[in-house]
């Protein structure tokens, strides 16, 4: 019995090592590896990012990251402050995240630039852990931040070209096998097993970071002039679609996404849908001149600026009796264009519109574009040709309605637009060249030559005289749009606009600049158009220009800016009329007072219709100027504005003053 039991336990033990280790052998295996083994991920570097000329926007750079174990952590005050210091964040927040966390590891700060703060890199602390780890590095900082997008702390596109292009960007990361010790800690074995990290390929996009910095620093300057509160600029090249620029503000740090908002985040030339306004009209002047219905002389009817419809009145800012139609145009008639456009048959009227690209996606290699809405034939009511013809009643994305200007100045033909000029391995030889690829003829070349004709009358003797540059064939269009709010149109809310080409007679440029809800001025004509006159003015070196228009535009840079005067020691409302009378503007916190000193300072040329920061003394008695060094005649003008009876001792230049209550006495030599 003794030897049939042990015989059958024996029989029973050797199964079940038989089991383990040969029918389950693998497996048991991989759990004993698993315990004294573990695989080290070996993260891919991030392909980078060029403009069109070369030049390095966006490349990587090594971070370290800071992580804990809770428990082996000795001084978690040290580390907390340590790492508030170079992250940012509260020393609070740092001992909430060791001292609220259940497991043996907890991130606490990532993508820390570390050389930056010394003292991070000499703490020891048992429990604190450090891990290498790539992120983006911007050479150029904010500028073209929203079109090339961000990253996660995983290094995975979230936004822009990064989202867009991210099976590109990011590559694929390795491994390499590490052996871990009795206490977990992790050494090298030997001949670890390894595979090595592929990096992602590098894009060379088609901005030019130079009019990108430019177009956003007129953008930026033309958001705060106008009292905007946010504003487009898109600039595109019209043979090709290649995307010169696209600027948006307000705009972001991408090195601190902590701080920025999803306003600032998002492309809003792709993403904001609005009612253009009468940029559109170029596309129904298309429509009539493709038709043959109209041509830019023949004789139209501006009714005296009033077009009354049933429960509707369409006004003219600019009113119009009988005149023609390239001069409906030009003053941008809201009534002819909505009496002409009914002469179409509406579903050619929707073709027209169809086919410059409104109500479809344009197909740019950007993502989050959104469509805008273009009413079906079936759709239209008694008034919706009336209203599409001067831009109401459907809506555009900045691009789209840039696409169908750079359509007209491209010869009718329609491109597709894009960022990526071409993808590049990790060594720089060339992978994929992403070529120029055509969408369709929307109207004859003969019919795109007239309409550009009537379009540099808008520039040069209509609504968009303040971008017009001497010497330069510029053709353009304005747009002043009422916003519908609570479901009627706001008379306080508008979307000033100007869309244009340049040269005319041989496109290089095609530019959108778009303004929502300008205060100070809410015309296109007055608020965007001086902006595409800037950005053109101080881009001219970078684009493929002839010698000829380089020429114009820098004359007319130079007849644009003049020297600032001397308005130190005058009441706010004298100097307030000089430099308005110079088109220049001020800027101050009071309407009264004396002029204490000015930014610029006086002698320095700046661009016309700049602004002048001023520094204002009360004149209650107490304000003693300070005149030393100026001329004698300037410095008895500042006293006496001071309200000082002035004693002269000397001639030439000031060299002390000395003050008794009201009088003062000036020593000059």
């Amino acid at each position: 019995m003794l030897i049939l039991l042990f015989s059958v336990l024996f029989s029973l033990v050797l199964g079940r090592l038989f089991w383990v280790q040969v029918m389950e052998g693998a497996r048991y295996r991989e759990l004993a590896k698993r315990q004294y083994e573990s695989k080290v991920e070996l993260r891919a570097q991030r392909g980078s990012l060029y403009d069109r000329n070369g030049r390095d926007i966006a490349s990587m750079m090594t971070m370290t990251s800071y992580a804990a174990d809770p428990v082996m952590l000795t001084n978690p005050e040290l580390v907390a402050n340590s790492l508030a210091m170079a992250a940012g964040d509260s020393v609070g927040y740092y001992l909430n995240k060791i001292k609220q966390h259940k497991g043996r590891f907890v991130w606490l700060a990532r993508g820390v630039n570390a050389i930056l703060y010394p003292d991070l890199d000499t703490l020891r602390d048992p429990g604190l852990i450090r891990v290498d780890e790539p992120k983006r590095s911007f050479l150029y900082g904010n500028t073209a931040a929203q079109i090339i997008g961000v990253t996660d702390v995983d290094n995975n596109g979230v936004t822009g070209i990064e989202l867009a292009y991210n099976h590109e960007l990011r590559g694929e990361s390795g491994f390499v096998v590490m052996q871990r010790d009795g206490r977990g800690r992790l050494r090298p074995g030997v001949n670890p097993e390894r595979k090595a990290p592929r990096n992602g390929n590098g894009l060379q996009l088609t901005i030019d970071i130079e009019l990108q910095r430019i177009a956003e620093e007129e953008l930026r300057r033309g958001v705060t002039t106008t009292g905007a509160s946010s504003g487009t600029v898109i600039a595109i090249k019209p043979s090709t679609g290649e995307i010169l620029a696209m600027a948006s503000m307000p705009t972001f740090d991408p090195m601190r996404l902590d701080r920025a908002t999803s306003e600032a985040i998002r492309t809003r030339g792709v993403t904001d849908q609005y009612e253009p306004g009468s940029t559109i009209k170029a596309i129904t002047a298309a429509a009539l001149l493709e038709e043959g219905l109209l041509q830019p002389g023949d004789q139209v009817d501006g009714l005296g600026g009033i077009l009354q419809l049933p429960g509707h009145v369409i006004r003219d800012d600019h009113p119009l009796g009988k005149t023609t139609f390239q001069i409906a145009l030009e003053q941008s008639s809201n009534v002819v264009f909505a009496t002409q456009a009914r002469r179409i048959n509406s579903r050619k009227f929707y073709k027209y519109f169809r086919d410059f690209g409104f109500g479809i996606p344009s197909g740019i290699d950007l993502p989050g574009e959104v469509r805008g809405v273009l009413k079906r034939p079936d759709a239209f009511d008694n008034t919706t040709q009336y209203f599409m013809a001067f831009g109401y009643e459907l809506t555009a994305t900045a691009l789209q309605m840039l696409n169908a200007y750079a359509t007209i100045a491209n010869g009718g033909v329609m491109m597709e637009p894009h960022v990526v000029q071409q993808i590049v391995r990790p060594d720089g030889e060339v992978l994929r060249k992403i070529k120029p690829q055509v969408i369709r003829r929307v109207i004859a070349d003969t019919t795109a030559t007239r309409l550009t004709n009537m379009l540099i009358g808008v520039v040069e003797q209509g609504t968009g005289q303040l971008a017009r540059i001497p010497g330069v064939l510029i053709a353009g269009k304005t747009g002043t749009a009422q916003q519908l709010e609570d479901g009627s149109y706001s008379r306080k809310s508008y979307t000033a606009s100007f869309v244009g080409y340049y040269p005319a007679d041989k496109p290089k440029v095609c530019m959108i600049v778009m303004l929502d809800r300008p205060q100070s001025t809410i015309y296109g004509g007055s608020a965007a158009a001086p902006i595409f006159r800037k950005i053109v003015q101080k881009s001219m070196t970078m684009l493929d220009l002839d010698d000829r228009t380089r020429k114009f535009i820098a004359a007319s840079s130079v007849a644009d800016s003049l020297l600032i005067p001397d308005v130190r020691g005058l009441r706010v409302g004298l100097a307030d009329t000089i430099l308005q009378r110079l088109g220049l503007r001020i800027r101050s916190l009071t309407d009264t007072g004396l002029i204490v000193s000015q930014e610029p300072l006086p002698g320095k040329r700046v661009q016309r219709g700049g602004m002048i920061s001023v520094r204002i003394a009360q004149n209650n008695g107490t304000y003693k100027p300070d005149v030393r060094g100026l001329t004698l005649r300037r410095a008895v003008t500042i006293l006496q504005n001071a309200g000082y009876t002035v004693r002269v001792q000397g001639s030439g230049h000031v060299e002390t003053v000395e003050y008794s209550g009201r009088n003062c006495t000036v020593h000059a030599r």
